[in-house]
């Protein structure tokens, strides 16, 4: 797109940032964004919301449940990472950038639940939610969560160790 780089530069005198894009994905990341917004949350079955959100390029693992109506952020697709046995309710919401911000990793390791309505933000590092985590509805967490914990609250904090619970 060296054209419109050069209209930029000669008109405004400063580049915006797409006009570094390709064609193709100038043409493509409208698309890709309306699937994931407007067609994929609103399907009716879980696995044909997991194989499509694999499609557009989510690391999703086996045996995931992704409720309807959840956004998962797709300016970077491949740093959204879910691994296997993950439950994630209904409504919600992934975000892996942010405002001057670069994009950062969501994880989220195996045997975890996330609850209704729960908001998940990267930061600036990036966050990971450990193995066998609850995280209860309408949690925003924004710091990593370690293994075998409940997180609850806005901003979400541990409130119990799921290990010194057992017998």
């Amino acid at each position: 797109m060296k054209l419109l780089e050069l209209y930029y530069k000669k008109t405004r005198g400063r580049v915006p940032y797409y006009s570094k894009y390709s064609l193709r994905l100038i043409i493509t990341k409208p698309i890709r964004k309306w699937i994931n917004v407007v067609l994929i949350p609103n399907i009716p079955f879980s696995k044909m919301r997991v194989f499509l959100y694999r499609l557009i390029g989510f690391q999703i693992g086996r045996n995931v449940f992704i409720g309807m109506k959840c956004y998962m952020d797709n300016m970077d697709p491949k740093m959204t990472v879910i691994e296997d046995n993950v439950t994630i309710s209904y409504c919600c919401k992934f975000s892996v950038h942010g405002r001057k911000q670069s994009h950062t990793p969501i994880r989220i390791k195996r045997d975890s639940y996330i609850g209704l309505n729960s908001t998940i933000i990267s930061g600036k590092n990036g966050i990971t939610i450990g193995e066998r985590c609850i995280i209860g509805a309408g949690s925003v967490v924004v710091t990593d969560i370690p293994s075998d914990s409940v997180a609850v609250g806005v901003p979400a904090k541990v409130i119990k160790t799921l290990k010194d619970s057992c017998p």
